[in-house]
């Protein structure tokens, strides 16, 4: 090998040692109520419901090469119930944390769930 070469091979080496990792993210702000605006070190994501009564927004950062942090909030009115519930996250070293609010006149209903069941034919046909 030239030394040339091998020169070229050690310059190129040091600059991939030396070069901060960048998140490469696009820019998009339309007006279905969707934005995602990028940063230095990371970026902004911004989701608002059309009537406005709901929204989420979250940052994620760049804290140590290949290392993110994320940070969030998640508001969701319940219409019907009369109340609203909010959902603070955070994700990063120290793993996932979430806290929730609810506020509200009435107690969240969840949605309906039907049995589900299989019959035995079903099963044997399934397992072969």
């Amino acid at each position: 090998m030239s030394k040339m070469f091998r020169s070229w091979i050690v310059i190129v080496l040091t600059n991939f040692a030396f070069v901060e990792s960048a998140i490469v993210v696009p820019r998009i702000n339309n007006g279905n109520g969707y934005q995602l605006e990028p940063s230095k070190d990371g970026y902004v994501l911004s989701i608002r419901h059309p009537d406005g009564t709901s929204w989420r927004e979250e940052t994620v950062k760049e804290i140590a090469p290949g290392e993110l942090e994320v940070k969030g909030t998640l508001n969701q009115a319940f219409e019907g119930q009369g109340g609203n519930l909010v959902v603070i996250y955070e994700a990063g070293r120290n793993g996932y944390v979430a806290k929730y609010t609810y506020d509200g006149t009435g107690k969240p209903t969840p949605p309906p769930i039907f049995p589900f069941f299989l019959s035995p034919k079903f099963l044997m046909s399934a397992a072969g």
